[in-house]
């Protein structure tokens, strides 16, 4: 009896309208499929009929995104790097920007909008993301540990995309980070990624400026840290600096009126120094705090 087959357009087609649980695609995560149906020689149980070789040349890998947009499977979304997939909703620029840059997440006021913490409805999107060197040795691993036995890398190394100006109306801003650490995609998002409701806050007290000024800071903290504050701890322990620890205790205790053991740790451990202002870009007051040694102009 004659095996069943299935061929490889088919089970491309297939791979991403079936188990592809985004709403967009990118170059880079078609030409990961292709790889993994070269390297299996099957999908769902059925053998792709006609492949011998360990992985795909630049003629099929061209051939089968040509294909796809005949089909009418996929269609341009960010030309050259990330498409539509048409059997599914309409993507949010959440999850575009997210597909754009694998080695990126959403951030400041961004993420402040995702967590639900600002009223604000921002007509941007920041994203931070990777350097290039970064990108490189990530997926260089993650190609050694996937596809041991190819030759040609190039085609699974997504291009690092740091100048699209806009998508369905917001404004898109990259920051580049040189101490960048990956990501899980957010469960059922559809391909978000974000920080986390801890990392979110102390990128409130480092960089105001994007996440809607001081003031609008210290009115989320007004809001909720009470609810955060087990979190916001941690993670200003962890991985805040002496005057990321001044700001919050400041806010958390005079502000907020919030007690908590650690703030009182990060008291003893401040320091008196030339310019420690409460808001780093406005002129210095002769308002003090003496508990965190910082002028307080706000």
């Amino acid at each position: 009896m004659k095996e069943e087959t299935i061929s490889l357009r088919e089970s491309l087609i297939r791979l991403i309208m079936e188990h592809h649980d985004k709403p967009v695609i990118s170059t880079h995560e078609i030409n990961w499929y292709l790889y993994e149906l070269y390297r299996d020689k099957k999908f769902n149980g059925l053998k792709i009929g006609k492949i011998k070789a360990d992985e795909p040349d630049y003629r099929v890998i061209g051939e089968a995104k040509i294909q796809l947009l005949r089909r009418g499977i996929i269609s341009k979304c960010v030309d050259g790097v990330i498409y539509y997939i048409n059997n599914k909703d309409k993507p949010s620029a959440q999850q575009v920007v997210c597909s754009i840059n694998p080695c990126s997440y959403i951030s400041y006021i961004s993420a402040m909008e995702w967590h639900g913490i600002t009223d604000r409805i921002p007509r941007e999107i920041h994203v931070t993301m990777s350097t290039p060197r970064y990108l490189k040795e990530y997926f260089n691993s993650k190609i050694k540990n996937n596809f041991p036995l190819i030759k040609t890398k190039i085609f699974l190394i997504p291009q690092l995309v740091s100048s699209i100006h806009s998508y369905d109306g917001k404004k898109i801003i990259f920051h580049k980070k040189t101490n960048f650490k990956i990501k899980n995609e957010q469960f059922g998002s559809g391909g978000i990624r974000v920080t986390n409701i801890g990392e979110t806050f102390l990128d409130m007290l480092q960089f105001p400026e994007y996440c809607g000024g001081f003031n609008h800071v210290v009115s989320v903290f007004e809001n909720y840290a009470e609810k955060y504050l087990p979190i916001i701890i941690k993670e200003l322990s962890k991985n805040g600096n002496s005057m990321d620890k001044a700001r919050a205790g400041y806010i958390l205790e005079d502000i907020c009126g919030l007690t908590h053991k650690d703030i009182d740790s990060w008291a003893k451990d401040v320091q008196r120094g030339g310019s420690r202002k409460l808001i780093a870009s406005e002129p210095y007051s002769s308002l003090f705090s003496e508990r965190w040694c910082i002028s307080i102009n706000i």
